[in-house]
């Protein structure tokens, strides 16, 4: 049976209420990376009602389409949800509702239409303003019960939609009467059955949206986008990862996967290897499917990785160092007199990620279904978290990302056994695809790091991670 979500708060603050027994599981309103972390299958039914745009990073087009892709029904309404499925229903996304036929239409056309503002989720998201949708058919029924007529109403609407949408409320009428230049009779009357005959067309299309998830109905065939069209980007990708909870074994909700992952990075001693030897392994065995090697005859894993990058055009086999020059770019000095082999081996592993786009992190992430190495990590990784909340309370204006860069550097010389000149090397040695970027990640972990390395070395003892290598 399909599972049914729905991303839903302020427009309908009693929606546990009216969808018990239905199968639904209600969500809050959706932000950018909750998708990714939603684990909605093909056939699955996803509702869009409510979403942040403010407070947090609004749900991204992407991460709708990319659910779409997976053959997941994506269905928007009200707020957000109608936003987004007028900007993506000829991609796969369907819209229902009032709300999202006038934004399709270009009736509507502001993003503000829809917003409020309003309290926390505890305080049922008590509402602090009025969207001017809502204002809008309430005065379109004010007008047809002839309270006022369609130019005051109109002049009203134009005052509102001016204002930032927290300032947007019927209390606020006299006010914007005056601005408008209206008299104050008319538009006390109007408040009073403003505030008596309130219309709210944002519930109205989130209880019909609701009334879809539950009934499982489609209305129509949806077109879905070839797979291919739904293009994995770098920052789709960084977004999925981003979203990856952390395996179970005992770490905490905010701990997510990468983070673990960065960990072993690093500090764990062997990691290099690990990431050597499970490149290596992944190369050939793409040489098998993408290029028709097979090992039948008897080549290791390190001459069918070498193989593949042959096939790729980014060298000619049998390999002469004449005609290599480029590897001394990937190499240190004392590296160019190792075997030929191990030359082309070691400048392959560097490079794959840009030469070859080997998206490795999703790769090593399998490291962490062994529990001793997720059991380490997590343990440095919540101790590194314990120790950032304590500078915080101290320093509260003290960011992580004001560490200088030049004491990150000597954080990593120190525990990589690198050079500073060989840092940029060893980055990529560890699956970093630059210096800067093993940098970034070891900002959060610095001040638990410098301040009780023997700690560290004490985890770094059990966080042992070649053993876990594909081979």
């Amino acid at each position: 049976m399909a599972n049914k979500y729905c991303f839903i708060g302020p427009s309908v603050p009693d929606a546990l209420e009216l969808v018990t027994g239905t199968g639904i599981e209600l969500l809050p309103p959706v932000a950018a990376g909750d998708l990714g972390r939603l684990d909605a299958q093909a056939g699955d039914l996803v509702g869009i009602v409510d979403g942040y745009f403010h407070q947090q990073g609004s749900v991204r087009h992407k991460e709708i389409l990319d659910l779409i892709g997976r053959g997941v029904q994506v269905v928007g309404a009200s707020s957000m949800g109608a936003l987004r499925a007028a900007e993506l229903d000829r991609f796969g996304m369907r819209g229902i509702g009032r709300i999202y036929a006038d934004f399709r239409d270009g009736r509507l056309d502001a993003d503000d239409e829809v917003a409020l503002m309003h309290g926390p989720e505890d305080e049922g998201y008590r509402p602090l303003s009025e969207p001017l949708v809502c204002m809008r058919a309430t005065f379109a029924a004010a007008v047809e019960r002839g309270v006022c007529d369609a130019g005051t109403a109109e002049r009203l609407i134009t005052v509102f939609s001016r204002r930032p949408f927290g300032r947007r409320s019927y209390g606020a009428l006299p006010e914007a009467a005056a601005e408008a230049g209206l008299e104050p009779g008319t538009v006390r009357e109007l408040q009073r059955y403003c505030v008596a005959h309130r219309k709210d067309p944002k519930r109205d299309d989130a209880l019909a949206l609701l009334e879809h998830l539950h009934n499982g109905a489609s209305d129509g065939p949806v077109v879905r986008p070839l797979p291919e069209a739904v293009h994995r980007t770098s920052f789709l990708y960084a977004w999925q990862l981003a979203a990856r909870a952390a395996p179970e074994g005992g770490n905490p909700a905010r701990t997510s996967a990468l983070s673990l992952l960065r960990a072993c990075q690093l500090f764990a001693p062997d990691y290099a290897v690990y990431h050597r030897d499970t490149t290596l392994s992944l190369l050939a065995s793409h040489c098998a499917t993408q290029c028709g090697e097979h090992p039948s005859d008897g080549a290791t894993v390190k001459i069918r990785a070498i193989r593949h990058g042959e096939h790729h055009g980014l060298y000619r086999l049998p390999a002469d160092r004449e005609r290599l020059g480029f590897l001394d770019q990937w190499l240190t000095p004392a590296e160019t007199s190792l075997a030929l082999t191990e030359q082309l081996t070691t400048a392959l592993v560097r490079s794959c990620r840009t030469a070859l786009r080997i998206p490795w992190d999703e790769n090593a992430l399998s490291l962490l279904d062994e529990e001793p190495v997720l059991r380490t990590a997590g343990r440095l990784v919540r101790r590194t978290q314990d120790v950032n909340d304590q500078v915080h309370r101290v320093r509260p204006g003290l960011r992580i990302d004001m560490i200088p860069r030049t004491r990150v550097l000597e954080l990593l010389t120190l525990y990589w056994d690198a050079p500073l000149e060989h840092l940029p090397l060893a980055a990529l040695d560890r699956g970093f695809p630059s210096v800067d970027a093993a940098v970034a990640a070891a900002r959060p972990f610095y001040f638990y790091t410098r301040w009780n390395e023997w700690a560290v070395r004490t985890l770094q003892a059990s966080l042992a991670c070649a053993r876990y290598a594909c081979n």
